[in-house]
Parts: structure tokens; C-alpha cells; sequence
């Protein structure tokens, strides 16, 4: 990580400085955890700071952005003038492995493990215990949040504990040379940091735009779901299921139209002006109006009438029977905030029931009915109105229904090619796009074969360490 990590370190310890000490601080070319965070209120401070470097830069937006416009959930917009064309030509960049990722991901960790080293040298009165507990489980558990990001995009096969995973950073690092771990030393490892933020995190702690309780179990559930172990995945499913409900129409346009609702969120990034917090601007130019990328339109075929995942994610002013179509995203309209800034929900509990049909699908012995059952409910939510899933008849059938649902479901959310990644050995399909969505030399397909279902790790990262193996095919 030698060159990624020096500009964020100086910004983490830079936010945690107050004004009226500033004299008494050492240059900044000499400031480390030991006076930068010399009380629980400084820890504070730079918790937050290290929380926003998860989207600064890109962050979380970019995969976001990654996951629609590389697949098959949009297309190239009216009003294109040449951005994201490389996305949508399913270039990957080898140079930053892509969207900046790998650096995003390990800047923003290493940011939480300054936090964690100036924590080891402050110890806080009787007062202030609950408040340092909860600094330590807030990292140790967005420190595993972000390594399974890092481990999900750059690992070939999540399902073998052997394949090559990342390293995990667990430690301040501004110039070692690490090794790739394996998948399953990553998952001992990401484990390891939810325990410890399990253990420290205190019961008051409940809001939903920092870790919890919830946060920790949704992450079980998620990180299980994709690691293959199914029983795990469908336990803490339960935990959650039992606790939260599913929007309703209403409440899910709440949730999305206005960041007012957060009836089945279990984790948000509260994003707010100058956090490159927005959006939409993956899609659409959000300053002057126009669509330089938009819905597929397969995707928009999919949504049918009284679905409310159609009023929500297709802007009112599409115009589905132009020609071409008008399909602008909508899912984070301006009406949030005037200027497009938008809470993403990161852990929702539609995802849960999702999670736990997969996962009751993929188990040892499938409970197909089960899995079915957990689809309809999230299709009863979304239409209003009790709907009929029919059982599935096996595995291929079971996931290619849950695949659709997760599609409709989580569309401009930051899944669609983390799935068709899982999905592709069980049903033997890549990335295929509609014909009306590849016109212009688009490409329609990414064969199932196809390296670039796994991120390279960075050029840059492979010239500078030589301990760090690339993925196979770059």
C-alpha cells in the first residue's frame, strides 16, 4: 500500500486538531496518533473523519456507478458526450483496478486504524467509557465492512478459502510490503474485527448512519451469504427479520424521494453537502439538466404496473415511448435535497430477505419453498398487494428467480455486478444485454469466462510491492 496511503493519514489526523491547541501541537510533518488524539472527544473527531473517507473520491459512489453502467442496467444516454464510455465498453483500468478502488478502500481503512493506534494511548475516565468503547467498535467493525468490499472485488472466487483474497490491513501502514492472504484468513480476519466490535459496541448505540448491533449482524449475514456459509447467513437473517419490517409503498418512497423514512434501514451514510455526496451525477447531469447514461431498456421492461420500484427508480419525466426511449434514473432524485444530495442505504432488510431465500436455496439440503416465500414477500411489499411467487423446483430455478428480484430490488445500488459475478458458475451466463441497449458499438456481452468479473489490482500497487500477486488474465 507504499504509495496510497500518505495524503489520507495527513487529512485524518489534520481533522482531529482543534483551533484553541494548534500552538501546541508539533509541525505537521511531525504529527502522529500520540498528539493528535490526546482525549476521547479528539478520538471523536477523527472517528467522523475516517466515516467520510469512506465516499471521498469516488468511494461508494463509484461502485455504484461501476455496477449499473458495466452490466446491463443502463445504456448510453441522449445527451452523452462521451463520459463513462470506457464503463460502458467494459474497459477495466489496471492502472487504479478500477474506479480507484483498491486506494479508496485501504486509505479508508488505514484512516480507522489511526484512529484505533492514537485510541491505545489514551485512557478515558469513568464518564467517557461507553463513548470510548463505542470509537473502537465503530472501526473495528467499518474496518471489516471495508475489507470485505476490497476482498468481494478483487478475490476470483469468494466460495474457496484457498483462492488468493487481499491482505488485511490491521495496522497503521505507510510503507510495508504486504502478501495477498487467502479468502479464508480474510474472512478469520473480518470475523475477528465484528466479535471485537460486537463486544464493545454499547447498547445505547442505535443510529443508523454509524455502525450497531444490526450493522454488525447485517454484515454477518452478507459476508456469509457470500462466502458460502449458508446456515450462518440465514441465522442472522432471522435476527433481523424478526426485528425490522419491510417498507411499504409509501415508505419506500419516503425512503428514496426524500431520505424521510427509514422503516427497513439498517445502515445509511448521512451524506451532506461537500462529502461528494451526490449521486446522480453517475448518471445524469445534475447541474444543467440531461442524461448522459440511462435505465437499460430491459431493465424498465422489467418493472411492471403497480410496482412502486418503477415509480421510484424511472424519473416522472421519462419519456418511455420516444424513439429512442427517455429513461432517466431517478432513484436519487434532486427532491431529497435541491441539490441532489442523497443518504445511500447501504444495509436495507429487503436485502435480508433476499439474503435468506439465497442462502435457504444454495444450502446443503434447500428449502426451495422457503426461499420462494422470502422473494414474495418482498413482491407483496412493493406491489401493496399479496402476491403469488411460485415455488422453485431447484437450484437453477431458485436462483435465477432471486437474481431478478435482486435486480428490480437493488438496481442503482451497488450489486448488479457483484451478483452476475456469484450467479455466473451456478447458471452459466455472463453479463448479456438487450440489443436496443448496445447500439453504437456497446458491447452485448461479457462472456462468463471473462477475467473481468475480477478487478486487477492496481499497476501501480504491483510495480511498487513485490510481495503482491496480480489476478490471473491481466
Amino acid at each position: 500500500m507504499k504509495k496510497y496511503f500518505l495524503i489520507p493519514i495527513i487529512i485524518t489526523l489534520l481533522f482531529a486538531v482543534s483551533c484553541d491547541d494548534q500552538l501546541e501541537r508539533f509541525p505537521v510533518d511531525s504529527l502522529v496518533e500520540e498528539t493528535a488524539y490526546q482525549s476521547v472527544s479528539d478520538l471523536e473527531a477523527g472517528l467522523r473523519g475516517a466515516i467520510n473517507s469512506i465516499n471521498r473520491g469516488g468511494g461508494t459512489a463509484s461502485l455504484i456507478a461501476f455496477n449499473s453502467i458495466f452490466t446491463d442496467n443502463t445504456r448510453i444516454g441522449g445527451n452523452n458526450g462521451g463520459q463513462q464510455l470506457n464503463l460502458l465498453n467494459q474497459i477495466l483500468n489496471s492502472q487504479t483496478g478500477d474506479q480507484g478502488t483498491w486506494a479508496d478502500r485501504y486509505n479508508a481503512i488505514n484512516n480507522f486504524n489511526r484512529v484505533l493506534a492514537g485510541a491505545a494511548a489514551i485512557t478515558p475516565g469513568a464518564s467517557e467509557t461507553s463513548a470510548y468503547n463505542e470509537v473502537l467498535a465503530q472501526c473495528y467493525a467499518f474496518r471489516a465492512y471495508l475489507h470485505h468490499d476490497v476482498l468481494t472485488y478483487y478475490s476470483e472466487d469468494l466460495l474457496n478459502g484457498s483462492a488468493l483474497g487481499v491482505h488485511y490491513q490491521n495496522t497503521v501502514s505507510t510503507s510495508d510490503f504486504p502478501a495477498r492472504a487467502t479468502v479464508a484468513e480474510n474472512l478469520t480476519e473480518i470475523d475477528n474485527d465484528l466479535t471485537l466490535a460486537a463486544s464493545l459496541m454499547p447498547s445505547s448505540s442505535t443510529d443508523k448512519n454509524f455502525a450497531t448491533q444490526d450493522f454488525i449482524t447485517f454484515l454477518r449475514a452478507r459476508v456469509a451469504l457470500y462466502s458460502g456459509d449458508y446456515t450462518t447467513a440465514i441465522s442472522n437473517a432471522n435476527s433481523l427479520i424478526s426485528s425490522y419490517s419491510l417498507a411499504n409503498q409509501a415508505q419506500y418512497t419516503a425512503m428514496f424521494n426524500g431520505d424521510t423514512d427509514t422503516t427497513e434501514v439498517i445502515f445509511k451514510f448521512d451524506n451532506v453537502q461537500g462529502n461528494n455526496s451526490n449521486i446522480a451525477f453517475n448518471w445524469i447531469f445534475t447541474g444543467t439538466g440531461g442524461n448522459f447514461i440511462e435505465m437499460s431498456t430491459e431493465l424498465f421492461g422489467l418493472f411492471t404496473t403497480g410496482d412502486v420500484r418503477r415509480t421510484v427508480n424511472v424519473d416522472p419525466a421519462s419519456d418511455p415511448g420516444a424513439n429512442p426511449p427517455l429513461l432517466t434514473i431517478g432513484k436519487y432524485p434532486a427532491g431529497a435535497d435541491t441539490n441532489y444530495i442523497n443518504d445511500y442505504k447501504a444495509m436495507r432488510l429487503s436485502e435480508i430477505y433476499l439474503i435468506r431465500a439465497e442462502a435457504h436455496a444454495r444450502k446443503a439440503a434447500p428449502d426451495f419453498a422457503a426461499a420462494s416465500a422470502d422473494v414474495n414477500a418482498v413482491r407483496t411489499a412493493r406491489f401493496g398487494s399479496p402476491q403469488t411467487t411460485a415455488a422453485y423446483t431447484s437450484l437453477n430455478e431458485a436462483i435465477t428467480g432471486i437474481k431478478a428480484e435482486r435486480r428490480l430490488e437493488l438496481c442503482y445500488e451497488g450489486f448488479r455486478f457483484v451478483d452476475l459475478k456469484r450467479y455466473r458458475n451456478i447458471l452459466n451466463q455472463g453479463i448479456e444485454r438487450d440489443a436496443s441497449d448496445c447500439a453504437g458499438g456497446i458491447p452485448c456481452s461479457l462472456p462468463v469466462s471473462s477475467e473481468k468479473f475480477t478487478f486487477p489490482i492496481p499497476q501501480a500497487e504491483i510495480n511498487a510491492n513485490p510481495n503482491m500477486t496480480q489476478n490471473s488474465g491481466y
